[in-house]
């Protein structure tokens, strides 16, 4: 966790990072439980509210930590809806009453609620809501219920937004609804995003790009922004990788990984510019002049043990790419030989490639390089070495 201070604001903020998220909702959900089981009650519990830059992944984490606490996750865009998609009353002229409708994609009005049920209601685009829906949503969260509708008292609660000085067009929130709320402020976390980007391993190319690029996200000037570019955020540079490995990315017949030269296609630069910004854009085509220039790394391959290891961490990335493309059954030892000699005994270079050519390459995760890499590396292979 972060604990420095934002000194530019009125008021002193201080920050979490995204990976703090999973936590601090456990934490949330303990005093829920502790409160129903000592009080019997829910009255007066806060809701955490994760404030940030667009793409840090907070979405993503509420639903991610819903599942594991073996919750049904409900999401809730409250900066999409109109007071009349979330409460219609309607009347039952048959029976003579009147009863609730709302929005389909909520699953307790389509198949009932379960008063044992274990729900997570992720409040989403808090700050985007309109005055009105902000008071619709004070209900849902500090009442738990949705007008006549009652939730199960084991609800957790967690509510997200951009901030107020990010650009998005955020509304303040009516100022009695602030004690209702935890607010963490979240700051990118660039350590953290890479080692998602290392346990995922699907895009080769983007991790060794941003393993000597790591200033790259989040580096603008919302002051001057022009309101039509784009900027490096988390979520825009994963496109990124999905951009190579739909775009540019061919196996051949031996198996292997080519990565066509993205840069010689006319539309690459305004298809990423447009992505993730100019000036990200630029130091990736740089990036891309240095992987070009790398050329061929048979010479490495044909003698693994005695081979020359380049000095520069830039190009040892590079090859560290190319050895996940380069893999096949035939030179998968050799492919090992080189990456363990990248980094010497620590083995971080080697960790990345083993774990990169097992998920890009399912075949090869049974050979037997593979698979005594793994045992003798078992941490690595559940993201915690």
């Amino acid at each position: 966790m972060s604990k420095s201070k934002d000194t530019n604001t009125v008021n002193e903020t201080i920050t979490i990072v995204a990976s703090d998220i999973p936590d601090i909702l456990r934490m949330h959900e303990r005093e829920l439980e502790w409160q129903l089981e000592v009080k019997g009650n829910r009255l007066g519990l806060q809701t955490p509210y994760f404030v940030s830059e667009p793409g840090i992944g907070k979405s993503m984490l509420n639903m991610q930590v819903a599942e594991s606490m073996g919750r049904e996750f409900i999401d809730i865009r409250a900066g999409n809806y109109i007071p009349s998609d979330v409460r219609l009353p309607s009347v039952d002229r048959e029976k003579g009453v009147a009863k609730y409708v709302g929005n389909e994609e909520f699953p307790f009005l389509r198949q009932g609620i379960n008063p044992e049920g274990r729900y997570f209601i992720h409040s989403d685009e808090m700050g985007d809501a309109s005055g009105v829906m902000h008071k619709i949503m004070k209900q849902i969260i500090n009442d738990n219920c949705l007008g006549n509708l009652k939730l199960p008292d084991n609800t957790l609660h967690a509510a997200s937004a951009n901030g107020l000085a990010h650009g998005c067009m955020s509304e303040r929130m009516p100022f009695s609804n602030a004690n209702r709320y935890v607010f963490y402020h979240i700051k990118p976390d660039v350590d953290g995003w890479m080692t998602w980007l290392e346990n995922l391993s699907m895009y080769p190319e983007l991790f060794a790009f941003m393993k000597s690029n790591s200033d790259v996200p989040y580096d603008y000037d919302l002051a001057s922004w022009d309101g039509e570019s784009n900027f490096a955020s988390f979520r825009s540079l994963e496109n990124v990788g999905k951009l190579f490995e739909s775009n540019y990315v061919k196996t051949d017949s031996e198996g292997k990984r080519v990565f066509t030269r993205p840069s010689e296609d006319p539309l690459f630069l305004p298809r990423v510019a447009g992505g993730i910004g100019y000036k990200a854009a630029k130091a990736l085509l740089a990036w891309l002049e240095i992987y070009e220039t790398v050329g061929s790394i048979e010479t490495l391959l044909a003698d693994p043990d005695n081979c020359t290891i380049p000095s520069d961490d830039t190009t040892k990335w590079i090859i560290a790419c190319r050895l996940v493309g380069e893999a096949t059954e035939e030179n998968i030892d050799a492919c090992m030989k080189v990456a363990y000699r990248l980094t010497g005994v620590k083995g971080f270079m080697a960790a990345y490639v083993a774990k990169a050519i097992v998920k890009t390459k399912p075949n090869l995760s049974s050979t037997p390089t593979i698979v005594k890499w793994m045992k003798s590396n078992t941490l690595e292979c559940l993201g915690r070495g």
